[in-house]
């Protein structure tokens, strides 16, 4: 029998359109699957502003590994943890929500019960979820022996050992044998079900003994005190070698000199704060010009040393064939000073102790060797990301927002704020600063002390050397600024109390 032309189109269309359909459905992020699903390697290290990888232009730094990761993805140049603090920072990379609402404002806090990690949501829908290296909630390493925290909920620990087993305390050690054991476990894995494996190293985080070492190593010497520990560490050669012996030192950064008409919150911390931040007093006090492009150029050479190490992961990643399933993440809790404003270490609002890298890439979804200039971008972002990716449905209330939509789509839409919280010393709990960050502009407001607030033309001044806060023509922007920031508080129940 003839089938007549016209009925035959329609069945063909018919047939064609119930392929592609059945095609979407069994191909969707949000089949049950397991085999589909993508694996999830969050990298990410500790101390380490936006600008120390050679990706985004530092010429004075090599990092090839951070370079790759930067090739296969998306780069962000505008992106902010949300505290510069250890502990705050990594509660907001779990979670997805800000440090105020974790309950995790000062290093030593421990998060709410009531919230779910990423290893909780991944392992519900069917992930092997598995925690590697710093944890730092508020047990440091679980894995070391005198843990008092042994487990974390939602995850596996990865088992590996640091050469002290006492102390835990340098990257330089606690790296190298964390390296190993991912590798270890990529090349064992067996793909029954997707892996969430968390990589979270130390370095460049030994930074901070740089200023707090008593001298400097002399060729009789093998062990170096460190001011406010009652041990003894050999540092690495790069933090306990006078920087005149090392050539070709970094120049000074343009905005290495302080504003005397600082904030006394920020002068204050520098000049006078010897507990929670000595860092930054003891290099303030102590340092010349020599001593802080020694600290520059330390700064970089840990970050080239953590760099190595997470090149042998991307290697045992690729020669086990799992690259092109597997969506990475790489990123820091925090940065650091890095002698801008002669400030070390982190606890300021300043944007290299706030900005941090933050890389998204997923061979299948994302058009790799991008850098985004504009989108601003927190860390209250990956964990809605991953879910996004990885096709979780889930009822937990994210502050941060997929970062999809812009990934695959530089043109879309996103957020024209983000804010970033400061909570810097826990015995005085009135000391806390808010960042307000816009397009063009970055507002800072602090609880105590004059002088208590800035405001930055960060397209002219990237640097932040002109506080436009008082002057007359910049009153409107300010009260912008100051507007979304009580709509965030509103919003997140942000405990910060705006000074009158």
């Amino acid at each position: 029998m003839t089938i007549p032309y016209r009925s035959f189109i329609l069945d063909l269309l018919l047939f064609l359109t119930t392929s592609f359909l059945s095609s979407c459905l069994f191909t969707n992020e949000d089949s049950n699957d397991l085999t589909e699903k993508p694996n999830v390697l969050l990298i990410f290290t500790d101390q380490q502003h936006v600008d120390m990888m050679s990706a985004i232009g530092n010429p004075y730094i090599n990092t090839p590994n951070m370079d790759r990761i930067a090739k296969r993805g998306v780069l962000f140049k505008q992106s902010y943890c949300t505290s510069p603090v250890c502990g705050p920072a990594r509660s907001s990379i779990i979670t997805g929500r800000m440090p105020h609402e974790t309950g995790v404002e000062w290093n030593g806090d421990s998060m709410k019960n009531d919230l779910k990690n990423v290893g909780q949501l991944f392992r519900q829908a069917g992930y092997q979820t598995i925690w590697g290296g710093k944890w730092h909630l508020p047990e440091s390493y679980p894995q070391r022996p005198k843990a008092r925290q042994k487990e974390i909920v939602g995850f596996d620990l990865l088992p590996f050992m640091a050469p002290n087993p006492d102390n835990w305390m340098l990257g330089s050690e606690t790296d190298p044998p964390l390296t190993e054991a991912a590798v270890k476990f990529l090349s064992d894995y067996k793909k029954d079900q997707p892996f969430f494996l968390t990589v979270s190293y130390h370095n460049p985080h030994d930074i901070c003994f740089y200023a707090r070492k008593e001298g400097w190593v002399t060729e009789h010497d093998s062990l170096l005190n460190i001011r406010h520990y009652d041990f003894e560490y050999q540092l690495p050669d790069i933090i306990g070698t006078h920087p005149s012996q090392y050539p070709n030192l970094p120049p000074l950064p343009n905005n290495y000199e302080t504003d005397k008409d600082e904030p006394e919150f920020i002068s204050d911390k520098r000049q006078y704060h010897q507990e929670y931040g000595l860092e930054t007093h003891l290099a303030f006090n102590e340092f010349n010009n020599e001593e802080w492009q020694g600290y520059l150029n330390a700064y970089h050479k840990l970050t080239e040393m953590v760099d190595a190490e997470i090149g042998k992961v991307l290697d045992a990643l690729e020669a086990n064939g799992l690259e092109e399933n597997t969506i990475i993440v790489f990123t820091s809790d925090h940065g650091d000073g890095a002698s801008a404003h002669k400030w070390a270490a982190k606890l300021s609002l300043y944007q290299e102790p706030s900005t941090v890298p933050l890389i998204v890439s997923f061979p299948q979804k994302i058009a790799p060797g991008q850098i985004d200039n504009d989108h601003l971008v927190s860390q209250i972002d990956i964990v809605p990301t991953l879910c996004d990716y990885a096709g979780i449905k889930t009822d937990v209330t994210f502050t941060g927002t997929s970062l999809r939509p812009i990934l695959e789509n530089p043109e879309a839409s996103w957020r024209d704020y983000l804010v970033v919280e400061l909570a810097d010393y826990k015995p005085d709990q009135a000391r806390k600063g808010r960042m307000v960050r816009t397009a063009n502009y970055k507002f800072n407001i602090y609880s105590t002390g004059q002088r208590n607030e800035q405001l930055f033309d960060l397209k002219l001044d990237p640097g932040e050397t002109k506080n436009l806060a008082l002057i007359p023509d910049y009153q409107a922007i300010r009260q912008d600024h100051l507007n979304f920031l009580e709509k965030w508080m509103s919003q997140t129940n942000d405990n910060f109390l705006l000074p009158e």
